[in-house]
């Protein structure tokens, strides 16, 4: 398992690759994902929420970063 996992990619790939990145942190490791446009992030954030959380939005132009931590399970 990682400490810390980093997906550049479209928001479509990241949605269904969801439970791998996932399944790949530690308990308290770190994800962040970009690529990911302002219309997208929703979908993104609710692929993710229920094992990160909270995510942390910062937004450049249209792009959007997420970034959190894998929920202690």
């Amino acid at each position: 398992q990682a400490d810390a996992v980093m997906a550049n990619i479209l928001a479509a790939p990241l949605v269904s690759l969801a439970p791998l990145l996932t399944g790949l942190l530690k308990p308290g490791a770190r994800l962040a994902l970009s690529g990911v446009l302002e219309e997208q992030k929703e979908q993104v954030i609710a692929a993710y929420q229920p094992v990160i959380g909270p995510l942390s939005i910062e937004q450049k132009e249209e792009w959007i970063l997420l970034a959190g931590r894998r929920q202690d399970s």
